[in-house]
């Protein structure tokens, strides 16, 4: 049987009220001191994921309500959208990446007097959800390109400066999201993960495998995460709406779209070869494929996969389709990622609807 090293997340019940960064990281994930055979993930264990393109306020827009919504939700994780390295302006703004860069929310200075966002944060935490920050973003550069040329000072410095972020927001998880037309400062980034961050905290990558963008690719961004800083995903958020879709030539919403994604999700499983590390094995359990609603990609029926269907209680059964289908192909499956929540049109129907299909009876 193939194995291979994977974080494994703890039981919520691990948790205090002020959490530090160690406990928290500790509370979700207990790191890789044992290797596990694939095949081993119950559906019960499961992810629901939902990335977040918003901030509490007052970085973002988000209030108290959406937070009280998201932690009743059955959304299991949720992954706030973006975050990246610039340098403030004196006259207000920023420089992206610029000079001593700090970290932003958004493009949003992390300014909160009197503590309103991390509360929510705190309080998301504590209802037992898995909070990531995903780095990066579509056509978003800045980051990668200051890592590429910033000295190991430099980069420490950023690092650190991500290490309070994390700890100030409540944050225990770090979402690669590398979606551009270089591979500069990739590696740099993930090397820097795990020499400045201890405990190492969990990490995952969204790929999108698109052939006119080698980048983009599952396995070249594996291999160079194991590559550089013998860090292994924790999930592996695969695209498979956007660009995901639009490079397999699909269009959605379409009854071919449960059997098209499941055919994607078996091309990506298996053992591949590295260029300059060992072999790595994309095991079900890492793998969460990534879906999202025609209303939530700008109503591109080329980058969709489902749609709402205003039916009451099945309102996304086209998304639970998807969803049941590769479930039942691929029984060790990690569970589902979804772009993105504050589009949705119902939040609690869809976290309902998608989490029924990830633990069929």
């Amino acid at each position: 049987m193939a194995v291979v090293a994977i974080p494994i997340e703890a039981p919520i019940g691990m948790q205090q009220a002020e959490g530090s960064y160690l406990m928290r990281i500790l509370r979700i994930v207990v790191l890789a001191a044992i290797t596990l055979p694939i095949g081993s993930l119950a559906s019960a264990d499961r992810v629901n994921l939902t990335y977040v393109e918003d901030a509490p306020v007052p970085i973002g827009s988000l209030t108290q309500s959406d937070f009280d919504d998201m932690a009743a939700s059955d959304f299991s994780h949720f992954v706030f959208a973006f975050i990246n390295f610039c340098t403030p302006k004196s006259g207000g703004g920023f420089t992206c990446p610029g000079t001593d860069p700090v970290v932003v929310w958004n493009i949003a200075a992390t300014e909160d007097p009197d503590g309103t966002a991390k509360a929510m944060m705190q309080g998301l935490s504590e209802a037992g959800k898995s909070i990531y920050i995903s780095i990066g973003g579509a056509e978003n550069d800045e980051t990668w390109s200051y890592f590429a040329g910033a000295t190991h000072a430099e980069q420490a410095a950023a690092m650190s400066a991500l290490s309070t972020f994390m700890t100030d927001y409540f944050v225990s998880g770090i979402d690669l999201d590398f979606e551009t037309a270089s591979h500069e400062g990739y590696r740099n980034f993930a090397s820097s993960i795990s020499e400045n961050l201890s405990p190492v905290p969990p990490v995952s990558i969204a790929p999108f495998n698109c052939p006119g963008s080698p980048y983009s690719q599952l396995v070249w961004q594996y291999c160079n995460l194991v590559g550089s800083s013998q860090i292994t995903p924790t999930l592996i958020n695969r695209q498979y709406y956007a660009g995901g879709a639009q490079c397999e030539g699909w269009t959605g919403p379409s009854s071919q779209m449960p059997s098209q994604v499941a055919d994607a999700i078996g091309r990506d499983l298996g053992t591949f070869a590295c260029k300059d590390a060992e072999a790595i094995t994309v095991a079900p359990a890492q793998l969460n494929p990534g879906i999202a609603t025609l209303g939530t990609v700008g109503g591109n029926p080329s980058q969709a996969n489902c749609e709402a269907s205003n039916t009451g209680n099945t309102m996304y059964s086209g998304c639970a389709d998807i969803v049941s289908t590769y479930v039942a192909a691929f029984e060790d499956i990690a569970g589902a990622a979804f772009w993105q929540w504050t589009s949705l049109k119902d939040q609690t129907s869809y976290a309902q609807e998608i989490n029924t299909a990830l633990a069929p009876d």
